[in-house]
């Protein structure tokens, strides 16, 4: 007789229903850097070179922050690594609104290279925390469930 061990019997249920849906909200601002080069292209009227920048921005930002959010997370806690990529993300969010009033493509450069480091440090934090919730045994399952 086999005994298989729940998913989230001793998980904190708020924590992670939370954590899950930050991985559902950073994976939507992942896909919309595609919408991102479709709409500058056609709204500056920009090269393709020119809209490169922005996943240049996006995917730097992670090439940059995951090492030092490793860093501050192994300083700190799990916790204040997701309170600081919320902190970074939401920042990066409402840096949009400034860039909108100036047309200024370089603002909405750093306005997105603020937004995807938040979310580096946010995926950086989550995945061990994800992990770390419950039992060793469960945690690969919580990370898939979490990411799905």
């Amino acid at each position: 007789m086999s005994t298989t061990k729940s998913l989230v019997t001793q998980t904190p249920l708020l924590p992670f229903a939370l954590i899950t849906i930050m991985f559902f909200m950073w994976g939507l601002a992942n896909n919309m850097t595609d919408t991102l080069l479709a709409a500058f292209k056609r709204i500056m009227s920009m090269s393709d070179f020119q809209t490169s920048w922005i996943q240049i921005a996006f995917y730097g930002s992670y090439f940059c922050l995951a090492l030092p959010a490793a860093i501050f997370i192994k300083r700190f806690t799990y916790q204040a690594g997701v309170l600081l990529g919320l902190g970074l993300f939401i920042l990066g969010s409402l840096l949009f609104y400034p860039a909108s009033q100036t047309m200024q493509y370089a603002h909405f450069l750093i306005a997105l290279f603020v937004l995807a480091g938040g979310l580096s440090i946010l995926e950086t934090a989550c995945n061990p925390y994800i992990i770390a919730m419950g039992p060793a045994e469960t945690g690969t399952r919580r990370l898939n469930f979490a990411q799905s």
